[in-house]
């Protein structure tokens, strides 16, 4: 299996994670059950580490000068230093999304537990979650 095929499949377990995790936490929302929310949870953290991988991987195939996919192709360039190579991650509208959908979903990781303290966390998790999903749905 390659790197596009791979990254795909994150990308869409990412999707149906981040799916899933607001529809638990509405559902805990709804009716209070501690096991819902234990999944709702593990959903929106699989969301984040497959956020994670995609994104470790879309950046080994930049600095590694991986040219036979098209990203790569597009943004990169042997000639460039450093800094700008590791700036391509996010120079087209996929990297874009991407870094978006990753700076979102680590938020989210300190949100919930802001969200535990006060004690509203299906409430907002539930939003922020369906937020997560829509900008996962721009990189399917």
């Amino acid at each position: 299996m390659t790197f596009g095929i791979i990254g795909g499949i994150i990308v869409k377990v990412a999707f149906l994670s981040a799916l899933a995790a607001a529809f638990f936490y509405y559902r805990v929302h709804r009716r209070s059950t501690g096991t819902m929310l234990i999944f709702a949870r593990n959903c929106y953290h699989l969301s984040t580490v497959s956020l994670m991988t995609m994104s470790a991987m879309l950046l080994y195939l930049i600095l590694t000068h991986q040219f036979q996919y098209t990203y790569v192709w597009n943004y990169s360039s042997t000639d460039l230093p450093l800094p700008l190579l590791i700036s391509t991650f996010y120079a087209g509208q996929e990297g874009s999304f991407t870094l978006w959908a990753l700076y979102t979903s680590i938020i989210g990781v300190f949100l919930i537990q802001y969200a535990i303290r006060k004690d509203y966390e299906p409430q907002v998790m539930s939003i922020y979650s369906l937020i997560l999903s829509f900008l996962l749905l721009m990189l399917i």
